[in-house]
């Protein structure tokens, strides 16, 4: 006989044993836990094709033969691993040399190091469940000695409306061969120096602190460089709040006088494109809304978030070349602006800024910003471009001989993978000369040497256009394409002999 007290425990057993039957019965069937896709390893070597020395790059996976993209991550935030950062189906190393999980599965994997470069496609990698092993020798066909890459416009995690760590830009633009970032995140100064420091960079990477001028009646505008002041409301961030357009941009002169001032995607949005919100008309150099100013220093021609809207850019451009005919002398731009680590990738579109020395380590954000006042830049989202008038470089004004003909050369370089379709040669506002370029992929695309006769001071601008998409590189080959394009700044005509560019036109009315 068991003993009385096991009675009630027996009882309760027997209860529950006939209990808990029906109630996982009646329950509703749990989902099984997700199952994680199986992973293999992938060894990578990205090396110089000429030195054979390992150097940064970047790995893009397409997946093929039922393949889905791969997603190292959903979001922003991108997975170190091994030296590299993985973020949605791309992967970005500064070493050339790592070894990463990657879903089992078959890949296309693209191989780049930004438009100077040649690109590898590596077809149909298939990684199952021992480790594969991937080698790329990369060669830079475009030969820019005297030029730093730069992008002016680019946006971490200090805004409000990314995500993006900083270390990971570093990743992003050293792997695409960008040689400078400008820290413009929304009223805040943000720096990238101490970034770049811990991870060894400084002989790949510049960057400049700056700012996004952010505000909602009068859109958005780049200041740099700006010092970074981490005791003060947004580090040292000018204030916008109450003021004009012309205000802001007399503040900004007073308390950083060699800071560039560049408007940001001026038509892009009625609400934060400052053309669009100022009612300004390049045509008439005249704006319907008090306390417009064109007291900036450059324009930003060319925003990424704009490259797959033509007609946009097209409109852009005709109002740059419309303040050049009515001396404002402007810069024209083109920058990424990018917040995320997908489709609107940082470097496309890139500034090339003609500098003394062209090594990150010797460049100072001074020297960026007296260059680009000095219109001594282009921008390009590929093709290179040389420009000479009369002997002269951009930004330079040349004097023209009394018979009024100068001689205008154009050298146009791609990478094989970059196409070149068009060259269009602008003479003021006007486009003056267009050439068709057929296919090919030979790094010297376009070649063109002419005359062209010059009746008053003028100014002389080359247009490069590419009509095959640049994805996978960048873009999603959906709603997000990106074409290769050019823009030059102008190289200044002088016919009256007054060492000057006078412009045809005056300065129009800027609110009522």
């Amino acid at each position: 006989m068991l003993p009385w007290l096991l009675v009630p425990l027996l009882l309760l057993v027997s209860a529950a044993a006939a209990f808990l039957p029906r109630l996982w019965a009646a329950s509703p069937s749990l989902p099984p836990p997700p199952r994680l896709p199986r992973e293999g390893e992938l060894v990578y070597t990205i090396q110089d094709g000429d030195s054979g020395e390992l150097m940064p790059g970047r790995l893009t996976f397409i997946g093929v033969d039922g393949t889905p993209n791969p997603s190292f991550t959903r979001n922003d935030i991108g997975r170190q691993e091994a030296g590299a950062i993985l973020a949605y189906n791309k992967l970005m190393t500064l070493t050339g040399l790592g070894a990463v999980r990657v879903p089992v599965g078959s890949y296309d994997i693209y191989v780049s190091r930004g438009p100077e470069w040649d690109l590898k496609v590596l077809r149909k990698v298939r990684v199952g469940e021992q480790a594969v092993t991937v080698r790329a020798a990369l060669r830079r066909m475009v030969q820019t000695a005297g030029w730093l890459s730069a992008d002016l416009h680019v946006h971490a995690a200090c805004s409000p409306d990314s995500q993006v760590p900083m270390l990971h830009r570093v990743y992003e633009f050293v792997a695409e061969g960008v040689e400078m970032i400008a820290a413009t995140d929304h009223n805040v100064v943000c720096d990238y120096t101490g970034v770049i420091a811990l991870l060894g960079m400084e002989r790949h990477l510049v960057s400049t602190p700056g700012d996004e001028l952010t505000t909602a009646s009068w859109g958005h505008f780049g200041i740099l460089p700006l010092p970074q002041d981490l005791t003060r409301a947004g580090h040292g961030a000018p204030q916008a709040r109450g003021r004009t357009a012309a205000e802001m941009f007399r503040e900004v002169r007073l308390v950083a006088p060699e800071a560039l001032i560049n408007v940001h995607h001026p038509r892009i949005d009625p609400q934060i494109g400052y053309f669009t919100i100022g009612q300004y008309d390049s045509r008439s150099d005249q704006a319907g809304r008090k306390g417009f100013s064109l007291d900036v220093d450059a324009i930003e021609v060319l925003n990424g978030y704009q490259d797959a809207d033509r007609h946009s850019v097209d409109r852009m451009i005709e109002d740059w070349l419309n303040l050049l005919n009515h001396g404002h002398l402007v810069t024209a731009t083109g920058n990424s602006d990018t917040h995320h680590m997908t489709f609107n990738l940082g470097g496309y579109p890139r500034n090339y800024i003609m500098v003394q020395e062209d090594q990150p380590a010797a460049v100072t954000p001074q020297e960026i910003v007296r260059a680009l006042k000095a219109h001594r830049s282009f921008f390009s989202t590929g093709p290179f471009v040389k420009l000479l008038v009369g002997g002269g470089r951009l930004g330079d004004v040349v004097p023209v001989p009394p018979r009024g003909h100068v001689r205008v050369e154009i050298e146009v370089q791609a990478a094989p993978w970059i196409s070149v379709s068009t060259v269009s040669l602008y003479l003021g506002n006007q486009e003056h000369q267009r050439w068709s370029v057929a296919p090919g992929i030979d790094v010297v695309r376009f070649r063109q040497s002419l005359e062209v006769q010059v009746a008053h001071d003028s100014f002389v601008v080359v247009r490069v256009d590419g009509d095959r998409s640049l994805w996978p590189v960048v873009g999603d080959n959906h709603r997000y394409e990106v074409l290769p394009l050019a823009l030059t700044n102008p190289v200044f005509l002088d016919v009256d002999g007054n060492g000057a560019y006078d412009a045809p036109l005056p300065h129009g009315k800027h609110g009522p």
